[in-house]
């Protein structure tokens, strides 16, 4: 019974878990790509810059953009950036290049989309570029000269002139695409500035002005020759996912994830001053320790405010959670004790060779408890053994055929004989007698009731008999009539409901059972609530469906099976006696054939084993049994002399006989199936993180997989953090 009601349980659990997977898995999918995707993205970005001996930068930027449909076609890329006299004075050496088609485009003037229409943008526009000045208008913009309209360059700290310039490129018209890569390659002049120990500089490719998210970006920052990881530093500002690495050559590389419209990034990097050192901008004073304690502080505020968040976060994850996870350990817990009351103290009996001191409406429902999985439906095989049972007993009879075949025949005085003579004597008879059967209501029913000894089952359903009997105006009708006569009868649930009530009220005069596991099923179902709750949090609250996979799947999982595996009744001291008795009986009837001490056939106890075969679902194998262990039953003439005065054994013969020779009739009724990968990958990534941020400054001690700790105090271990920002460029890009 337990390995029964265990697999039950792993099969519910495995099913409803599988069924939230999908959901979780589906509202994740709609989450990370749902209908508030920016118009235009980066897909990626990779930014590479070299500092040259003068502290100009040589910058390669590749961009992968992703366009979505709009109403008018896309045109035009831009990146705009803000010249300043103290750190970024003109941008010169500029080259775009479509690295999806490998096309080279050339310098023109601006022109504007919306002058245009696709076929006149394409052959006079697509495939220049332009840089404009932007100061005053974006909308209409100035000529910008790279060399006539740099800014004059002026020391840290003094007025600085500014000027926004835009570096612009056309495409062909472009309805959407899911990738178009581009390369932009320029120089920045007058970005560094030496002081008396050191050389810094602040370069911001996204500022926070920049609108445009991008999944993945990646960047590397590379030293004149002669500058080493000892004797440079390089911080990463920014308040997205990231990492960082610094190589021998004290070259920066760092990747960003998850970079939205609104955050910056912002790389400081300082080296020792060089004897021959060509920067342009020169200050005087020192400025090592001053930059050193100031990354220092930012570092410190940024990681404390990074814990504080992770923290909170971890807070809000792990609430529910281990709410679910305190209630699916007591749940187990009690379908464990439920599961030990519900097992069976002692040994079942093998075999049991007479009927059991109950109803057959009281066997059907225990059977149920000691064989689950029992064939049937208990209401049926409760009313089936409950009707053969007043066959038995001789308050109705029942023969094969429709009413109508018997009429001009009192069947209350026919004997089985003569009818089964009549039905073999005519065709039409023995094929009627296949689809139907007649019941008649005898007539000590009306005379002597109580004679008849009848359990409150057997009575009730005898009342519903009568009923019909009435309605049809005849004791002697078939089930077809029946179903008519009852079809409209409004009061006649409330007679069945009385049949029903009798049984329910018979089997618990047994009390062999006990209430069992109901704390377990209820603290279960309270599981599984808050694990689909916590399923729902992690995945459309906070967009980590690798928590709801990893976390509220398996409490669903254990919760679901708790509630499923506590049995509801556990079997008293008396119970467990009756269910020997059921139990016992029903394997002595499926091994009947097999025993050589059967002795002689009673056909008064096979009629009552047929009546409780019927409660036990298990009729079929029964008439298997009796018909080897009696092949005398073949034989008509046997069966009309040995038993024939029992109806119910004496049906069941002649149907053997008759199958024998090729007919056959039987008592009908009688007897009773983005992308999964990257969204999951992304969600696991984010909760490392987090997890990680959470932990104590001493327990992260340690650099990152895959990265190793600058030399000289730079770059922050774990990635970069939310330094400062405005560094020189302040880059923002688009596309229109």
């Amino acid at each position: 019974m337990g390995s029964h009601r265990t697999a039950r349980a792993v099969i519910a659990a495995a099913v409803v878990t599988a069924i939230t997977a999908a959901v979780v898995l589906i509202m994740g999918f709609a989450w990370s790509s749902g209908g508030d995707r920016a118009q235009v993205s980066y897909n990626a970005v990779d930014m590479r810059a070299q500092m040259l001996d003068n502290g100009d930068l040589r910058i390669t930027q590749t961009f992968d953009y992703r366009l979505e449909s709009r109403g008018t076609p896309w045109r035009q890329m831009f990146q705009q950036y803000t010249l300043s006299s103290d750190r970024l004075t003109t941008i010169s050496d500029i080259s775009v290049t479509d690295l999806t088609t490998g096309r080279t485009y050339t310098q023109d003037t601006v022109h504007s989309p919306s002058g245009y229409g696709d076929a006149g943008w394409d052959s006079e526009c697509a495939g220049r570029w332009y840089i404009a000045d932007i100061t005053q208008s974006e909308s209409h913009p100035d000529p910008f000269d790279p060399e006539l309209d740099a800014l004059t360059a002026t020391a840290v700290g003094e007025p600085a002139q500014t000027k926004d310039v835009e570096i612009g490129w056309n495409i062909p018209s472009t309805r959407s695409a899911k990738s178009m890569r581009f390369e932009l390659a320029m120089t920045w002049h007058g970005v560094a500035t030496a002081y008396d120990d050191v050389v810094a500089l602040e370069w911001e490719p996204f500022s926070a002005l920049n609108s445009t998210p991008a999944a993945r970006v990646t960047g590397t920052f590379a030293f004149p020759k002669g500058i080493s990881e000892s004797n440079s530093w390089a911080w990463l500002h920014t308040g997205a996912a990231s990492e960082t690495t610094r190589l021998d050559d004290g070259s920066l590389q760092f990747t960003v994830t998850d970079l939205p419209g609104g955050e910056y990034i912002n790389v400081v990097v300082m080296a020792e001053r060089q004897p021959t050192s060509a920067v342009s901008r020169e200050q005087a004073g020192r400025m090592k320790q001053r930059i050193l304690e100031q990354e220092r502080q930012e570092a410190r505020i940024a990681s404390n405010a990074r814990q504080r968040e992770a923290r909170g976060r971890l807070v809000i994850w792990l609430i529910p959670a281990v709410l679910a996870l305190l209630l699916v350990v007591v749940a187990l817990i009690g379908a464990k004790r439920a599961c030990a009351q519900g097992r069976r103290h002692t040994e079942a009996l093998e075999y049991w060779r007479e009927p059991p001191d109950m109803s057959p409406a009281a066997a059907a429902a225990l059977i149920t408890d000691v064989m689950p999985g029992i064939q049937g439906s208990r209401d049926d095989r409760q009313m089936t053994s409950t009707l053969l049972s007043l066959v038995t007993k001789g308050a109705v009879a029942i023969y094969p055929g429709s009413a109508a075949g018997y009429r001009g025949l009192d069947l209350s005085r026919a004997d089985c004989v003569s009818i089964g003579q009549l039905i073999a004597s005519d065709p039409r008879r023995e094929a009627d007698a296949a689809g139907m059967c007649t019941l008649v209501i005898m007539p000590r029913v009306y005379t002597d009731r109580a004679g008849l000894q009848l359990c409150r089952s057997e009575s009730a359903l005898l009342d519903v008999l009568l009923r019909a009997s009435e309605r049809i105006g005849l004791p002697v009708f078939d089930f077809g009539q029946m179903q008519a006569a009852l079809k409209d009868w409004r009061q006649g649930y409330a007679w069945l409901r009385g049949f029903e009530d009798a049984c329910n009220a018979e089997y618990q005069a047994l009390h062999a059972t006990v209430p069992v596991g109901v704390g377990a099923r209820m603290l279960g179902g309270a599981a599984m609530i808050a694990s689909w709750l916590t399923a729902f949090i992690y995945t459309a609250a906070v967009g980590q469906v690798a928590l709801a996979l990893v976390i509220s799947l398996p409490l669903l999982f254990a919760a679901t099976f708790a509630a499923q595996v506590s049995p509801r009744q556990a079997f008293t001291a008396q119970g467990e006696a009756y269910a020997d008795q059921v139990g016992g009986l029903m394997r002595y009837m499926e091994d009947f054939s097999e025993f050589g001490d059967r002795g002689v056939f009673d056909t008064v106890l096979w009629g009552r084993y047929m009546v409780y075969a019927a409660a036990f679902g298990i009729s079929d194998k029964l008439m298997e049994q009796m018909e080897r262990a009696y092949p005398q039953l073949a034989d008509p003439e046997w069966a009309n002399v040995h038993a024939s005065n029992d109806g119910l054994v004496y049906w069941s013969a002649r149907r053997r006989a008759m199958r024998a020779r090729g007919g056959a009739f039987s008592m009908h009724g009688m007897h009773a199936g983005g992308s999964f990968s990257s969204m999951v990958s992304n969600s696991f990534s984010s909760v490392g993180s987090t997890i990680r941020d959470a932990m104590p400054q001493s327990s992260s001690s340690g650099s990152r997989s895959g990265s190793r700790s600058s030399g000289g105090g730079g770059s922050f271990r774990s990635g970069g953090f939310k330094g400062h920002s405005g560094g020189s460029g302040g880059g923002r890009g688009g596309a229109r």
